[in-house]
């Protein structure tokens, strides 16, 4: 198994990672699978490209079976934090630690940038095997946000979760 940051001209590796996990799991996403559909390969290539966003994957052989991205956010007020989005791993693949290694991978990198000093992410609060993933690695539960998606009739509440350096 090898976890490592892509470069943008390996978007299609994440345009189709990213699609397959707003597919299998809607809820754990703010994206929908059929918004993400409708991008562009140039939208899917430049969010690899910002030199502020970092996208890791796991891979299997040739096959890939989880990511985890982070970005730092902007702005002279924001600069110093970090947020973490996009964690998923192949449900046949769970119980591997992979999403540790792929956690990790994406802290490693925004804690060599030393203008941050604080991490956020947000996790639906029925995913309690992410939240202790993320707790696993000092994150604290800051607040919920309620209603914070829909996905039809269904509301879905979120965590807030941090991480300060």
């Amino acid at each position: 198994m090898e976890v490592y940051k892509l470069k943008s001209e390996e978007w299609q590796v994440y345009k189709n990672l990213r699609l397959e996990a707003l597919q299998q799991v809607p809820v754990a996403f703010g994206a929908s699978y059929e918004e993400s559909m409708r991008m562009t390969n140039d939208e899917w290539r430049g969010k690899l490209e910002n030199p502020k966003s970092h996208v890791f994957v796991a891979r299997d052989g040739d096959d890939y079976v989880g990511m985890a991205a982070a970005y730092q956010e902007q702005g002279e007020k924001m600069a110093h934090i970090g947020y973490i989005w996009g964690v998923y791993v192949r449900d046949t693949y769970r119980g591997q630690k992979l999403g540790k290694q792929l956690l990790q991978a994406v802290l490693d990198e925004l804690m060599s940038n030393k203008e941050i000093e604080k991490v956020n992410l947000n996790v639906n609060v029925a995913q309690l095997a992410a939240v202790k993933l993320y707790e696993t690695f000092g994150f604290q539960i800051a607040g919920t946000l309620h209603k914070e998606m829909k996905i039809g009739n269904e509301y879905i509440d979120e965590y807030v979760m941090e991480r300060i350096f």
